[in-house]
């Protein structure tokens, strides 16, 4: 069996609508995604780790068609980085990720649906297939999510976070609810690394140190008088093929930090 890891990148954005101003950091996210992961994987030696990428303007059906080609391809891990604004297709019952050029009443109908990407997955030739989420969601998307997810995450094993996006007021860049969060504290945490665990991580072992640095996580769920979460996070499975190097303990080994000045083809 090839033994490499299959990345596929799916950062969408739409800049030209302003309710839909929380895909806007997707397509950076995906290059902080891709950097984190392709230089703290453990067996990341030379072909070891294909990289497919989604240029974060592109339609639904060119990231469905560029995902379907590396699902297609047999590895020990198909990880999957989704990252954008959800929109909810009523019509359907269906999350939906907004892509470029869309919008209000034609979000739904251009954009990917969530399943389409599930689908695609789950009948993907990696002996291991993991969805990792950095989105944000609108009003009516929030609230059905929960539910979406819940039969999903039986299909494909999920791991991420989804915020709730409320566009300001004023036309200013909301101080929450921007896609792109979850790869920044990822990237972050791998850089540094996570002190006292061991020397290979995976996805259990970050989950824990990513909800600590995350300001809107659900901390004080269930308390009386506690705000609505404004972040929902899926745990990850606990045991994962994702294998990522902890820096932490190779400190002064690793100076030569081959992400910077590096850019993501494609982005």
């Amino acid at each position: 069996m090839d033994l490499g890891v299959e990345l596929v990148l799916l950062g969408a954005e739409c800049s030209g609508e302003r309710a839909f101003g929380g895909s806007l950091g997707a397509a950076e996210g995906a290059q902080r995604f891709w950097r984190a992961v392709t230089s703290t994987l453990v067996d990341a030696g030379p072909g070891r780790c294909r990289v497919t990428t989604v240029h974060p303007e592109a339609d639904a059906n060119a990231a469905l068609a560029a995902l379907q080609q590396a699902t297609a391809r047999e590895g020990r891990l198909l990880l999957v980085y989704l990252a954008g604004q959800l929109t909810w297709d009523a019509r359907r019952r269906r999350p939906v990720l907004v892509v470029a050029g869309s919008l209000r009443d034609s979000a739904a109908r251009r954009g990917l649906p969530c399943e389409w990407v599930t689908s695609a997955m789950a009948h993907g030739a990696a002996a291991e297939a993991l969805l990792v989420l950095d989105l944000t969601a609108d009003q009516e998307a929030w609230q059905e999510w929960p539910a979406w997810l819940g039969a999903a995450a039986e299909t494909v094993p999920v791991w991420g976070r989804v915020a709730r996006y409320e566009p300001s007021r004023r036309g200013r860049t909301p101080v929450r609810g921007l896609a792109g969060t979850l790869a920044e504290a990822f990237g972050r945490l791998l850089d540094t690394g996570l002190a006292g665990a061991p020397a290979v991580l995976d996805p259990a072992l970050l989950h824990p140190a990513l909800l600590a640095l995350d300001p809107d996580a659900p901390q004080a769920e269930g308390v009386r008088g506690a705000p609505e979460p404004a972040v929902r996070w899926s745990a990850p499975p606990a045991d994962s093929r994702l294998l990522l190097r902890n820096r932490a303990l190779l400190r002064g080994l690793l100076r030569g930090d081959s992400r910077r000045g590096s850019a993501l083809p494609g982005y």
